[in-house]
């Protein structure tokens, strides 16, 4: 009786280190076969990237040559073809979000749009740049042409209010967007939302001194065209030395 126990404990030990092996086996496989798939999802993210930051450069330099030639409305349907495909790769890259903005701001000054079409295509322009700024929220430059965009729009909210802050605080001593802040800034001296009027003075005024430094031509060519020079003299007493010289 005891032998017959004896074979039986036996043959249930081997049989559980049977299923133990199996069982660990096949965890080995799954482990395998997750790291590999793993393996295979960075790559496609990685040729992902790759593909959307190429296009985008491409975008970028198709739309430079704008510049020199004349958009026609199938040159802008082919690249916006090409921003679009791209996007469907990686739909949320900020440089072919940009890029795609930059097309419709493009489109908006070409002048082969009807009024209501050219508003239409500034608002597409200013909703890429805000989705750009969403995934890219740190980019001076970013923030800067969507406050560019809302200022050609006349939406002077508290949105445009944002992201002319981000902008000068993201980029204080970058040329671009002291002269981003400056000419839109000086252009809603008076048409900042009631509530942020004055911070937004504030940040305009900061602005003009910072780029007195090293953009004094065109910081006072600013003031002037907007005919902001006594609402610049008058706003602050510590005006840096060429503020000053500008003001007497």
């Amino acid at each position: 009786m005891t032998a017959i126990k004896l074979t039986e404990i036996l043959n249930f030990q081997w049989v559980s280190r049977g299923i133990s092996q199996n069982h660990s086996k096949v965890i080995k496989q799954a482990i395998v076969v997750a790291l590999m798939g793993l393996h295979l999802w960075l790559i496609y993210i990685a040729a992902s990237w790759g593909l959307a930051d190429l296009f985008a450069k491409q975008a970028r330099y198709d739309m430079q040559q704008w510049e020199d030639q004349a958009l026609t409305t199938d040159s802008w349907k082919s690249i916006h073809a090409t921003l679009t495909w791209a996007q469907s790769f990686e739909p949320d890259h900020p440089d072919l979000l940009e890029s795609t903005g930059q097309a419709y701001y493009l489109l908006y000054r070409s002048g082969v749009m009807t009024a209501a079409e050219q508003l239409m295509a500034l608002q597409q322009a200013l909703d890429y740049y805000l989705k750009a700024a969403k995934q890219r929220p740190v980019s001076a430059y970013t923030w800067a042409n969507i406050a560019i965009l809302k200022s050609r729009l006349g939406q002077y909210d508290a949105q445009f209010l944002a992201a002319l802050e981000s902008t000068a605080v993201l980029g204080p001593w970058e040329p671009f967007v002291q002269r981003a802040v400056a000419d839109v800034g000086l252009a809603a001296w008076y048409k900042f939302p009631k509530e942020g009027r004055k911070k937004g003075r504030k940040i305009v005024f900061a602005a003009i001194e910072r780029g007195m430094h090293k953009q004094a031509h065109l910081m006072s060519t600013l003031i002037k065209r907007h005919r902001r020079e006594f609402m610049v003299c008058a706003y602050r007493g510590g005006h840096t030395t060429r503020l000053a010289d500008f003001c007497q």
